[in-house]
């Protein structure tokens, strides 16, 4: 009998101690997912934004997605201007973050004599809110025009003002419409108040017209003020079978 007790204690410590090392072991879980925003109304379609995490729920792409239908129903002589607002949860815990996208559609080019004076597609990634965003004021802006240089990319020149409701523009002087050739398309930073305040992709309609795939490295500060998430990356795709254009911003690091 003692020997039949022994047995049975020891095959029940085994089963404990067998099921504390299951219970501890690490599990694995694939985060990786694209998490979709706010829609808005766009042509005779929509627009929407979304973004993508990886494996690890990290950041990957930010970006918005149209169908061809809606960008060829866009009107020649109209301007147009959304707000969408980013899905809940893009937020790192501190630091600059991502709030939510201005879309503007520019059919007869910048107002001002510029070298953006085609029609074009301009996709603001603001890391501020609506509101902070509708207290820009236009004008003379020292706090940019003094910041210091480390904050602007290398070749990207400042614009003399800031634009109401938008900040002031940086760009970047290596593009081919600063060197005698058409607009296609370009990367924006926009600042005020020396604070970074957007990052946009802007694309010319006869670039979206061709249906090109396209993909280019974000020239990056020597140094960022506010920690956070910034893409090193942009992107201007067409989904043939889909019939459906994406322009977005990737391959986040964090600084």
């Amino acid at each position: 009998m003692k020997t039949s007790h022994s047995i049975i204690i020891l095959a029940l410590g085994i089963l404990v101690l067998s099921s504390c090392s299951q219970s501890n072991s690490p599990i694995t879980v694939n985060k990786s997912a694209t998490y979709y925003g706010e829609s808005q109304p766009f042509a005779n379609d929509s627009i929407r934004s979304w973004y993508k995490t990886d494996a690890n729920g990290a950041l990957t792409s930010i970006g918005v997605s149209f169908n061809q239908d809606a960008f060829s129903k866009l009107e020649m002589d109209t301007d147009v201007m959304l707000m969408m607002k980013l899905p809940n949860g893009i937020n790192s815990p501190s630091g600059w973050n991502f709030d939510h996208v201005e879309v503007d559609w520019v059919p007869k080019g910048d107002p001002k004599p510029s070298v953006y004076d085609i029609a074009h597609l301009d996709v603001h990634f603001f890391g501020v809110s609506e509101s902070e965003q509708m207290d820009i004021e236009g004008g003379a802006d020292l706090l940019t025009t003094n910041m210091p240089k480390s904050y602007l990319p290398s070749d990207y020149m400042l614009d003399a003002e800031s634009e109401a409701g938008m900040g002031v523009h940086a760009y970047d002087t290596t593009g081919k419409e600063y060197h005698g050739q058409p607009f296609d398309h370009s990367f924006v930073y926009g600042y005020y108040h020396g604070n970074l305040y957007f990052m946009e992709p802007m694309v010319a309609k006869t670039y979206l017209d061709s249906k090109t795939n396209f993909s280019a490295d974000i020239k990056q500060p020597q140094s960022f003020r506010f920690p956070g998430a910034y893409p090193t990356k942009y992107n201007i795709r067409y989904d043939g079978s889909a019939k459906q254009y994406t322009i977005s911003i990737d391959n986040f690091i964090v600084h």
